[in-house]
Formats: C-alpha cells, structure tokens, sequence
C-alpha cells in the first residue's frame, strides 16, 4: 500500500477549505450529503465565530458547492442560537436538503431535535420544525431525550439516569433500500437506538436498541441482510468498537475493538457491496502532544469484515471529525483541522476548538 498511500496523503495537499473562513475562524461537525441530479456537495457543519477558537455550538451552517471540484462555494446560514449543536444531514433530492440539529445541548431540558429545508435551485430555506417521535400507541411526541429515556426504560435500561446535559447525538442519516430513512438516537454514555422514518426524518419510530452504552457517536448501515455499526465507546476502553447484528438489531455480536483507535468521530459506508469505515488513531508522532490531541492529526479508511487499511492519512495540522461519501466508486472525504489546538494543552478552552473544515477527493479505495 506503500507507494498508493503516498499519493493519497499528497492528495490532502490539494484540499480546499469549505467553511467561511472570511467571517469564521473556527468549524466542527461536518456532515456530507450528495445530489447527483445537479452534482451538488452539501456540508452542514457549525462554525465558529471570528476571533473564536472554542468548541462551536452557536450556529449551524451549510455549504454548497459542485462536488467534482468545490468552486464558487455557496454559504448558508441555517440556525443560531443557545447551544445549537451536532448537525446532520439528509439529500431530499432535486437539489435540496435538510439540515437537523439539536437545541440547547448543554443545558437541562430536554434537546429537541429540529430540522430545516433548504432549496439550492430556489436559495429558499424553511422555517424550523421539530422532528416528531410516533409512539407504539400512535401517539407522537417530539423526539427529545426524555422521550428517548422512557424507551430505553420499557426496555430494560436504566443506567443512562445521569444524562441530563448532552446531546441526542451523532449519526449520519441515510435512505433504506426498503424506503425508509434510518438514523440513530445516542445520548452520552446512554444505549443508542436504532430508528426509521417514513417521510425523510420528519417523523420517526424506534425499532431497535444496541444494549451497550455509547458515547455521542453509533454510525450504522445495513448490508446484505445484516446491519454493520461503529461506535465510540466509554473512556476506560479508549477505543473504537465494531458490531454486527443478523437479526434487525435483536441481538448483536461482541465489540471488536479497533487496534490503536481512539475516541473520535468513526464513519461507517457502503462502498463496492462492502463496508468502509474511516477512524481517528494513535500515531507514534504525536505521543508528544496533550492527551485529547494525540490522534486527532492521523486516521485510517478500512475495507470490509476484515477491515484491511486501504488508506492511512496523517495531516500536521490536525484531521478530526471526518465525514466520507461515495460517488460512483469514488470516496470523498471532508475534515476538521486543529492547527491552533494541536499546539496549546487541553486546559486552554480557548483553543480546543477546530480551525476550518476541508474536502478532497481521494478517488478509488478498493483493495488493490
């Protein structure tokens, strides 16, 4: 993989900022989504504030841009407010998306999850709504955490109590073969579970629940029968898990852990009728660095059950919170950098925050 791999990290040479970086400094998150109608990247993601280099939870936003080559970017502001956090993304099609994000992340209450529209033919952005959860008796709710902890109680858990202050969390949304939108609810250190949608994550209905605690992040996707999943797990493991189950998520396969991995953001695809997943690891170079920062500059794509490393990526300047997608075969891949971060020690909250987010094309991945 020597020689191929030293062309995918000359590739990341050739990456291009696509978040403002004339009015923001700082941006986490971000969240692809394609539209081969019009050829059209979206990327919601949460920028920071000019002068600011914290962790972003003010704003979502949106870029736009032709996915081959990311000219002529389009900026779109989507929400602001009080803690706005961890947005995601779902292609509608015909050129339009929608962007959800959840609401008062940090604070006690209950973090609805909300979503808007957006129209790139027309530039129209709709009004908020919340995403709507349909009970088992008919009845809906919006989908927040309290209605996520009465779930997980009728079906035996009980542990999560203490998670009052975190968000719904992370998983990126994606259309069934079956016409469903599937995602997933995870709260801190809470069970995630599994849910589908009929019209597009407006509304939602749980159907499965994976029976260990995860913390913000349980990507997932269903592949001949089965659903493959990766997911961050608690801190006294440090790493990153990956499961399977054959059933419709009834029963699941122990943890595998992944070798060296640490707690960031994994992404999971369907890439060639297999799996690709993209995870933050420890390397060697950066033992010198603050504990949070050590692997946020490295991550590895890898390929099937065997999970055979297909790209191995290191950036100086930080490569965190990725966000891959096919098109035709081809991965592309978008980052965080942590360029100020990766130079200051954890305890400085002014610089924890990441400096942009980048796009490349990192073309064909399959085995050689």
């Amino acid at each position: 993989m020597g020689t191929r791999n030293e062309t995918l990290r000359a590739m990341l040479d050739h990456s291009v900022q696509i978040n403002d970086g004339f009015t923001q400094t700082s941006a986490d998150g971000a969240s692809l989504a394609f539209d081969s109608k019009y050829g059209i990247m979206f990327c919601a993601y949460m920028p920071g504030f000019q002068g600011h280099y914290g962790e972003s939870r003010g704003k979502v936003a949106l870029s736009c841009f032709p996915a081959a080559q990311p000219t002529n970017i389009r900026f779109v502001s989507i929400a602001e407010g009080n803690d706005i956090y961890c947005p995601n993304i779902l292609g509608l099609g015909d050129g339009k998306v929608r962007v959800f994000y959840e609401k008062n992340s940090r604070a006690e209450g209950d973090h609805t999850w909300c979503y808007k529209d957006y129209d790139f033919l027309s530039n129209a952005l709709n009004e908020e709504k919340a995403v709507s959860l349909q009970r088992e008796d008919g009845s809906t709710v919006p989908l927040c955490l309290s209605a996520q902890f009465a779930f997980l109680e009728q079906q035996g858990y009980h542990d999560h109590k203490y998670v009052k202050t975190e968000q719904i969390g992370h998983c990126a949304y994606f259309k069934g073969e079956d016409g469903y939108t599937y995602g997933a609810s995870v709260s801190y250190y809470a069970e995630p579970i599994l849910f589908r949608s009929p019209d597009y994550g407006a509304t939602v209905e749980f159907f499965a629940v994976y029976p260990k605690p995860a913390q913000y992040e349980f990507e997932y996707k269903f592949l001949d029968g089965k659903i493959y999943a990766i997911y961050r797990t608690d801190k006294d493991i440090d790493a990153i898990a990956f499961v399977s189950s054959a059933d419709g998520g009834k029963t699941w396969t122990d943890p595998c852990y992944l070798k060296d991995s640490i707690q960031c953001r994994p992404r999971l695809i369907v890439y060639n009728n297999s799996i690709l997943i993209s995870y933050n690891y420890l390397n060697n170079e950066t033992k010198h660095r603050p504990a949070i920062q050590q692997g946020r500059t490295s991550i590895k794509l890898a390929y099937g059950e065997e999970k055979t490393v297909v790209a191995d990526l290191y950036r100086k300047y930080g490569m965190v919170n990725i966000a891959i997608v096919d098109i035709l075969n081809d991965v592309y891949l978008a980052y965080s950098t942590s360029e100020l971060a990766l130079e200051y020690q954890n305890g400085n909250s002014k610089v924890r925050g990441k400096d942009s987010i980048r796009y490349v094309k990192l073309g064909d991945l399959i085995p050689e």
